[in-house]
């Protein structure tokens, strides 16, 4: 009786364990080949054969430093966007309030002004913290005990009424974060479009990225830095402190390699058995040695903290080239093409990308230095101001589009951005990084958020919003 009993409760449990484990079902995927478009057009050589001039080089380096330079002294400048139309005028709020639209100088400023400025944007980022429930990597809210910790961690008693501004040299890919959470599963989960991201997450900063260290966390496990994006935390073991003029020295080269694939990784020796880091597209490092192109200086951190550089190697076909890529239409399209079907990341959190971080990598690989917000894209070059409104209908909206060349044009909505590739019976067929699905004809919800050659209906609300275009030509 008593071992028909003791059965009887094991089986119920392990009936219990079975209903707790049951996992939920996937979101269902989109195919690769996205309605409106054809198995062909994820062909590259499909839209280098369309092309009149594939191997023209649409732009020399010196025109595009040229562009560089004059968006972003005009980003900088005192009042940039006086005498721009209302209808022109971007809509530049933002998830992540570390970001900046331009980015002034500090030391400038002086230690003063840059302890109020650090004071202000810290109390900024506690707001964002505590505006909304955020959860763990498990999803599991925080405890307002937890947060307080985390505000702690940012140690805002311990800013003085000055600050020593410190430079510094990102050494790896990492992460720039909002609130300095000391292990990795500390982080601001939020669900948006059904997804969970981690909105604690600023973006990217990329290997060799020049920092300015304002603050320190009350552990020392993370700075509070100034950067080209704006401010955020990132890890101290991230970082190395050196001058600015050595730093000048290893990120404006006279010979160097950029990185022309999704990501390559350098190696510890001529062999190239194993990895000693990588860096991802865009990024660029010195040559080492005038004699090679596979030996390149990668940043170190001592343990002191100090900034020095050490040789590594690059395989005999690692997907680089020496000095940035001839800006070609084909090599537009090439380039692009090696990110398809990567994952969308909204905040950067997972080292993905998003819209904007996806065509500023792509077009990095050329020299430009494309804005970190996209409805900023149309004013880095001044050879189109049209504004494209919702109120003309669809079709008007295709053929004004369709007006564009190919493969130098960027269009945004202010939210989101797309690179022109052509058409389909009409409609514009575009490269695109999004976070959305559809339906489709049996009513299933399909998920994209990938890289992907789409057509003009997605994001379904890209054409309700006016649309501005960036040609780099």
């Amino acid at each position: 009786m008593k071992k028909t009993i003791v059965t009887a409760v094991f089986a119920l449990m392990l009936c219990a364990v079975t209903v707790v484990t049951v996992q939920a079902e996937l979101y269902p995927r989109a195919p690769d080949v996205l309605r409106g478009t054809t198995p062909e057009m994820r062909d590259p050589q499909f839209w280098i054969r369309q092309m009149d001039n594939p191997d023209e080089v649409v732009m020399s380096q010196a025109q595009i430093e040229a562009m560089n330079k004059r968006f972003w002294d005009w980003i900088n400048s005192d009042d940039p966007f006086a005498g721009v139309p209302e209808v022109r005028m971007p809509k530049l709020s933002n998830w992540w309030p570390g970001y900046l639209v331009s980015t002034p100088d500090l030391k400038k400023l002086g230690g003063k002004a840059a302890a109020d400025t650090v004071r202000s944007r810290i109390g900024i980022a506690i707001h964002h913290m505590r505006k909304q429930e955020y959860g763990a990597i498990n999803a599991v809210e925080y405890a307002p005990w937890q947060l307080d910790e985390f505000e702690a961690e940012m140690a805002l008693d311990d800013l003085g009424s000055s600050v020593t501004i410190n430079d510094a040299i990102v050494v790896r890919t990492a992460r720039f974060r909002n609130v300095p959470t000391e292990t990795p599963d500390q982080m601001g989960l939020r669900e948006n479009a059904k997804t969970r991201w981690d909105l604690w997450n600023v973006g990217i900063a990329k290997i060799g990225m020049p920092v300015q260290v304002l603050h320190r966390s009350k552990s020392g496990e993370y700075v509070y830095v100034y950067s080209e994006i704006g401010y955020a935390w990132i890890r101290t073991v991230d970082i190395a402190f050196s001058y600015q003029a050595k730093i000048d020295e290893f990120t404006n080269p006279d010979r160097f390699v950029v990185c022309t694939g999704d990501r390559v990784p350098f190696y510890s020796d001529e062999s190239c058995t194993y990895s000693a880091g990588w860096f991802r597209m865009g990024d660029h490092l010195p040559l080492a040695d005038k004699n090679s192109d596979r030996k390149v200086l990668v940043p170190v951190r001592k343990t002191n903290g100090d900034f020095m550089t050490e040789t590594a190697w690059l395989a005999k076909d690692a997907d680089v080239s020496v000095g940035y890529l001839p800006y070609t239409r084909k090599n537009v399209v090439l380039t692009a093409f090696k990110l398809l079907d990567n994952n969308y990341d909204w905040t950067g959190a997972w080292f993905g990308r998003q819209h904007e971080t996806t065509y500023r990598d792509i077009f990095s690989v050329f020299g430009f230095k494309l804005p970190y917000w996209g409805a900023l894209f149309t004013f880095f070059n001044k050879n189109c101001e049209d504004v494209l409104l919702s109120d003309v209908g669809t079709e008007a909206q295709y053929k004004r589009i369709l007006e564009n060349e190919p493969f130098v044009t960027l269009q945004s909505c202010g939210g989101h951005a797309q690179l022109l590739l052509g058409q389909k019976d009409g409609v514009p067929i575009v490269f695109d990084q999004h976070g959305y699905g559809y339906e489709d004809e049996d009513g299933t919800f399909l998920e994209v958020r990938r890289c992907c050659i789409g057509d003009q209906r997605l994001p379904s609300y890209f054409l309700k919003n006016k649309v501005t275009f960036l040609i780099l030509k």
